[in-house]
């Protein structure tokens, strides 16, 4: 395997959209958090919950906020090589994937209406057993390795 990380990482951009996902995310905990308060209240639970369930929803937040959108940032990264693409990802446990050139049978971009709204789009590359995902890219980028890929597949096709 090789020694080098692969070259291309996320761009910084991507922070933005991380941090809205985040804060969106983040509503639903609260939500949560707060029906535990209620059933606190309600059941005559002891009263040190409720600093519990204020206190994590505030860790949660922040930490999303601000660590989270930079440790994401660094852990994904891909590189296309003539003969496979590389794809690692991973914050605490890193994973490196190499797929062969010849074993990817089609590659959709996709992308939702926040990931519209911040220019982001993920690739997913599809073989007979499983697909792979590079997240987070920028339109230009996503479009750029998604006609890399599919002339790299053309030419390892017609030399079959």
């Amino acid at each position: 395997m090789y020694k080098e990380m692969p070259a291309k990482k996320l761009d910084k951009g991507v922070i933005r959209y991380e941090r809205t996902k985040d804060i969106i995310e983040s509503f639903f905990t609260l939500a949560v958090f707060v029906l535990l308060m209620f059933l606190t209240i309600r059941f005559n639970w002891p009263i040190w919950l409720m600093a519990i369930w204020i206190i994590l929803p505030i860790i949660d937040f922040l930490f999303s906020l601000f660590f989270l959108p930079y440790l994401k940032l660094k852990a994904v990264r891909y590189e296309m090589h003539t003969l496979h693409l590389e794809i690692m990802e991973g914050i605490f446990f890193k994973k490196r994937t190499l797929i062969p050139i010849e074993r990817i049978q089609h590659v959709v971009v996709k992308e939702g209406p926040l990931t519209r709204r911040y220019g982001i789009q993920i690739i997913q590359v599809f073989t007979a057993g499983t697909d792979h995902q590079i997240p987070l890219l920028l339109k230009k980028d996503a479009e750029e390795l998604r006609i890399q890929l599919l002339d790299q597949i053309k030419a390892v096709k017609s030399d079959v």
